[in-house]
């Protein structure tokens, strides 16, 4: 179980740099047509960055490693386009939970975007 965890601790701390770097003023937000954009420069959004990144490929790593049981596999994800989320589970439990998931995300998205857009 910890080791499905670290992709997810990855993760955090990279948008808690990047949060960081927008509060401190060495990056900013911008709104391109639908999609945000964080832009800026300075080692604290560079290294949230790399974070965020290395937590996609853990969670790769990881997932790929794990030995597959007997047991059926349930999945689910949410792909963003834009503002729009598309969610998509292989039952109906995982789904609700990803869209939970891609409403935080969206909401969060909103927020940071009004904060710094005013």
């Amino acid at each position: 179980m910890k080791r499905k965890m670290f992709p997810l601790i990855l993760f955090a701390l990279g948008l808690l740099l990047v949060a960081a770097s927008v509060l401190r003023g060495e990056a900013s937000i911008a709104l391109l047509v639908f999609i945000p954009i964080i832009y800026g420069g300075g080692w604290i959004l560079g290294l949230g960055i790399l974070l965020i990144i290395s937590s996609f490929m853990s969670f790769f790593f990881i997932s790929t490693d794990v030995k597959r049981t007997k047991s059926q596999s349930r999945y689910g994800g949410v792909v963003f386009i834009g503002p729009i989320p598309i969610i998509f589970g292989s039952d109906q439990k995982i789904t609700k939970i990803m869209l939970y998931i891609g409403l935080a995300i969206s909401m969060c998205l909103l927020l940071l975007f009004l904060i710094f857009w005013w």
